[in-house]
């Protein structure tokens, strides 16, 4: 008896169990990092550098339609391990462009464009390509997470 109770508590275990059938979870991955440096290797970042972009003067726009949208909360400065500090931002994906245009103002006259190819599915926006101010800085195929340096 107390067999058939096990046999028929485990048909109802696996009969009442949801499986997810498409095995995927919503992926939304369009964080771009950047560590900035001068000609000298100096951290452009670093708040203890009296030179560095302060994060309340960099300011990120996204091309919307052909009006630029401020990305009012996009922006994150943060120390990696190595404590180099990185620039983080989402790149733009709104609407149907093949290639979404981000910009970045570092300071009242210091602007530089994110280029981004955007691969879509109905669980996943995430970006592939990276081109910064027209050059290709990152690539999925590469292998890596979108980060790079930039000298200014």
């Amino acid at each position: 008896m107390k067999a058939v109770f096990l046999v028929l508590y485990m048909a109802i275990l696996i009969g009442c169990s949801k499986k997810d059938d498409t095995g995927e979870q919503f992926v939304f991955d369009l964080a771009v990092n950047l560590s900035i440096k001068n000609e000298a290797g100096d951290d452009m970042l670093d708040p203890n550098n009296p030179n560095s972009y302060k994060l309340n003067d960099i300011k990120t726009y996204h091309l919307i339609d052909g009006e630029e949208v401020w990305a009012i909360a996009d922006n994150v400065i943060s120390q990696n391990n190595e404590g180099a500090f990185i620039f983080t931002t989402f790149v733009n994906y709104e609407g149907n462009y093949e290639y979404p245009i981000t910009y970045i103002d570092w300071d009242e006259t210091d602007r530089d464009t994110i280029k981004a190819e955007i691969y879509r599915t109905e669980r996943q926006i995430r970006v592939i390509k990276i081109w910064y101010n027209e050059e290709l800085k990152w690539d999925v195929e590469n292998g890596g997470g979108p980060e790079f340096t930039i000298i200014k």
